[in-house]
């Protein structure tokens, strides 16, 4: 199949990546996984301007899902369905691109953190490091049951990834895989958060057909014959959402009143709210922009090359600054420093992009050619 993108959809991607480092710029300030004494979160560098992150960055991950279902369905759904897509070549597209660093990362993060043990005699936010994780984080399980966060604890969201991919490929060879059973798998994945039988997993299921439902609906807003107005529509309620969005972490009685909101509700509705209705008609938005209006976001997909790679390799970072730390003794003050945090960027984005070029790529590459010529040589034998 030819490659397709939608470079908007690529720069976002890449945008959210770099956006889960500022929510996990914490770390630096824990003694294990205990807070400093008196730590407060505006201690943090450029706290004013990045006090979204700061305070709510988690919620960037369901953004990864949301992209993920809108994504898939585009790319594979047909294909599927008309089994154009076998599952073979399915497992590999997915394990080429994602399995190799997520194989690095974790090696080096449990060599990192037994350094760090060896120094603290705890370890560094993630405490859950034992040989029994470490073998479901090799068959990148470890979080279809629980949410435990363990070695590269960022790899929790690609854990549930896969087995969305599963759930996704198996809807989709059934003929399962339409409106309604987006619908009803977002029903599913809220009941399961809902019930604690699997939050992240919930969480997971509902993000990623919310995507699935934001591409079905961006998909016929295209074909109509006047998708041109429609978009701009769709474009208008995406920036009204993140302006709202935007606004309660500054304007004091809207933060009071979505705060009162999540004390009465806890934070289902409100995360639902931010998927369904900020997520979904955002990517709708910056399809339709591609598609429809001609918008060219080419030169930015970059950021999308490399969102894997930063996402992954942000912790074993940090873990590393943390073993350097703890021996020379640097206090947790360091990382209060805005050059701290733009050196840190600079460097992520720096090894980022050599990871994607020069191990990413050519890794995967090796391997599809590999099972090529393994499907030759079974078909000739």
């Amino acid at each position: 199949m030819a490659e397709r993108r939608l470079h908007s959809l690529d720069a976002l991607r890449g945008l959210a990546a770099l956006a889960v480092v500022l929510w996990h710029w914490q770390h630096f300030f824990l003694f294990g996984r205990v807070p400093m004494q008196g730590w407060k979160r505006d201690w943090q560098p450029l706290y004013t301007l990045f006090k979204p992150a700061y305070l709510q960055g988690w919620a960037v991950v369901d953004l990864f899902f949301v992209l993920s279902g809108f994504v898939f369905c585009w790319l594979y759904g047909e294909a599927i369905a008309q089994r154009r897509m076998t599952p073979g070549r399915f497992a590999l597209l997915r394990f080429s691109r994602l399995y190799p660093l997520h194989l690095v990362t974790l090696l080096a993060v449990a060599l990192l953190q037994w350094s760090y043990w060896q120094a603290v005699g705890a370890f560094f936010v993630y405490p859950t490091n034992d040989v029994f994780y470490f073998v479901l984080s090799l068959a990148l399980v470890q979080n279809w049951f629980h949410g435990l966060e363990t070695f590269n604890g960022p790899s929790w969201s690609v854990s549930i990834e896969v087995l969305l991919y599963i759930v996704f490929f198996v809807l989709c060879r059934f003929r399962l895989m339409n409106w309604r059973g987006a619908l009803a798998m977002v029903a599913v994945g809220f009941a399961i958060r809902h019930f604690h039988m699997s939050g992240i997993t919930g969480r997971g299921i509902t993000a990623f057909f919310v995507g699935v439902l934001a591409f079905y609906a961006a998909d016929k807003i295209r074909q109509r014959p006047d998708a041109w107005a429609v978009s701009r529509l769709v474009i208008a309620a995406a920036l009204v959402g993140w302006i709202i969005v935007i606004l309660q972490f500054y304007w004091q009685p809207l933060g009071d009143l979505t705060s009162g909101f999540k004390k009465a509700y806890g934070d289902e509705i409100p995360l639902l709210a931010f998927v369904a209705l900020v997520i979904g008609p955002t990517l709708m938005a910056l399809a339709l922009h591609e598609w429809v209006r001609g918008g060219d976001y080419s030169r930015l997909s970059f950021l999308g090359d490399i969102s894997f790679s930063t996402y992954l390799l942000h912790f074993p970072m940090q873990l590393a600054l943390a073993n350097i730390a703890v021996r020379a003794g640097w206090s947790p003050m360091v990382f209060q420093s805005p050059f701290v945090l733009i050196a840190f960027y600079a460097v992520l984005i720096g090894f980022g992009l050599l990871s994607y070029r020069a191990f990413e790529r050519p890794v995967q590459a090796a391997l599809r050619r590999r099972a090529a010529s393994w499907t030759v040589a079974d078909s000739v034998t």
